[in-house]
Parts: C-alpha cells; structure tokens; sequence
C-alpha cells in the first residue's frame, strides 16, 4: 500500500459472480486507526462492486469498523458455525 511495510493482511473468497466472503482482515496494533485497514477494505470491496452479497463474521470488537465500512446485521438471520476453537 504506497511504500508500507507489512502491517496488514486480508483476503477474499467468491464464486465470482454473486458472493463474497472476507475471512481474514488483520492490522498490526501500532498501525490500527491509520486508516490502513479501511483502505484494505475499500480496495477489497471495489473488486467485487455490484455484486449481490458481502458478508463477513466481525468479532465485537471490530464490528464499528465494519459498520463504517458499509456492512450491517443482514435482516434476522442469526450467524452459526461448527468451530473447532475455544477462543469465541
């Protein structure tokens, strides 16, 4: 991104016609609030402009980032998985 370091990851995964999903979007803590991972969005999102759905699973404590992004709570549906983790 213009000359940074590696401060950042993020990747997409679509069919490539309708959906996308972002799974991972990650910034280093003494980069966070620099607007880096609002641009890492905004460039990820301009590859899939007009497609029929975006979503993604925010944790709490990201999820007034993504709702500056753009994303809401999609109508009623409530978010399920099978995770094998213990860190949610």
């Amino acid at each position: 991104m213009g000359g940074r370091e590696a401060c950042w990851a993020g990747n997409a995964i679509s069919d490539g016609y309708l959906v996308v999903y972002y799974p991972h979007l990650l910034v280093l803590p003494e980069y966070q609030g620099r607007g880096v991972g609002t641009e890492l969005m905004r460039r990820l999102m301009a590859r899939y402009h007009g497609f029929h759905q975006h979503m993604l699973v925010a944790d709490g404590r990201a999820l007034e980032f993504y709702r500056k992004c753009g994303f809401e709570r999609a109508g009623k549906t409530e978010p399920m998985w099978i995770y094998a983790g213990h860190d949610h």
